[in-house]
């Protein structure tokens, strides 16, 4: 991701990464992850989401590095600025990444921006190196990726997908071999994260954070769902208890929260992309009523769903 303009705040793994103008940050595989500005104000930024199945199994060299650089005790970001000649290298990547994409990375007129009215970003990826797919959902755990969704609010988990809207570009080689270069510029700088952890605490680690990626994957495909706590632990093999702590760790809000900002951001590209009715979208997106709906809506988005919809 490269900042172009305004201030994005950038959660990673329960740290969050101040990212201002001309900065960037690279978001490892497999880590919880979401950018949001405090104040709601603008940001603008462009990003490319690249999913490891474009290169890691080409040769068994390229899949030794990728399992080092993706292993969970490896440091989860790498801070981008512009006075650092490789990391300038990089935040020039990733701009022509989005270059090389139809359109030219632009969605709707707009790139991402990290307000209330988020639009899309790049998405390169799929289950067989060279499949470019542009994406209309939120990241969830089954191995592609997403590009489309409010910074506020969106947590995902890099290397992986949603429900996806596949534009097959005419010719993706340009935009795949730059992503793969893009990927290549970075794969060997992050280094081990928490030297001093013992290998139980490392295990232990890598067990909280792949219990809270099967918690969050279970509200991405089943968000529609009356979901409940017991059903979230349960994904995860965790307490009720438990569940609420590592959310709070590595995602930054509660297990309900996270399920109602899925829903709200369904409910956004529905009213966005189609014509159903309020009370419709309420059903498609788990809401028990359209009146709880609405006030649920408002009260994140700011807005009631018609008002939204009419937005230009």
């Amino acid at each position: 991701m490269h900042v172009v303009s305004g201030e994005l705040h950038y959660f990673v793994n329960g740290h969050v990464e101040i990212l201002r103008p001309g900065e960037g940050i690279v978001v490892n595989s497999s880590r919880l992850h979401y950018g949001f500005s405090p104040e709601r104000r603008e940001t603008w930024f462009s990003c490319a989401v690249i999913s490891p199945t474009l290169f890691e199994n080409l040769t068994a060299d390229t899949t030794a590095r990728c399992e080092r650089a993706f292993a969970q005790h490896m440091e989860d970001f790498l801070h981008l600025t512009p006075d650092v000649d490789w990391q300038r290298d990089v935040l020039t990547a990733i701009e022509r990444v989005i270059r090389l994409m139809p359109g030219g990375g632009m969605h709707g007129g707009r790139r991402g921006r990290a307000d209330r009215n988020a639009d899309a970003v790049i998405s390169i990826g799929g289950d067989a190196a060279g499949s470019v797919v542009r994406s209309i959902a939120d990241s969830n755990i089954d191995g592609r990726v997403s590009a489309r969704g409010p910074a506020i609010g969106t947590t995902g988990t890099n290397g992986t997908s949603g429900t996806t809207t596949a534009v097959i570009v005419a010719d993706p080689l340009p935009a795949v071999a730059a992503a793969i270069e893009l990927c290549d510029k970075v794969l060997d700088r992050f280094q081990p994260n928490q030297p001093g952890d013992t290998g139980n605490d490392m295990a232990a680690e890598q067990g909280n954070r792949m219990s809270v990626l099967e918690m969050t994957g279970i509200i991405q495909r089943r968000f529609r769902d009356p979901l409940g706590l017991d059903d979230i632990a349960a994904a995860g093999g965790v307490s009720r208890s438990q569940c609420c702590i590592l959310f709070n760790r590595y995602v930054g809000r509660t297990p309900n929260e996270y399920l109602t900002e899925r829903r709200v951001e369904e409910a956004r590209r529905l009213l966005r992309e189609t014509n159903g009715s309020v009370a419709e979208i309420a059903r498609a997106c788990g809401f028990s009523t359209a009146s709880y709906f609405v006030n649920v809506f408002r009260k994140r988005v700011g807005v009631t769903p018609g008002a939204f919809r009419s937005r230009p």
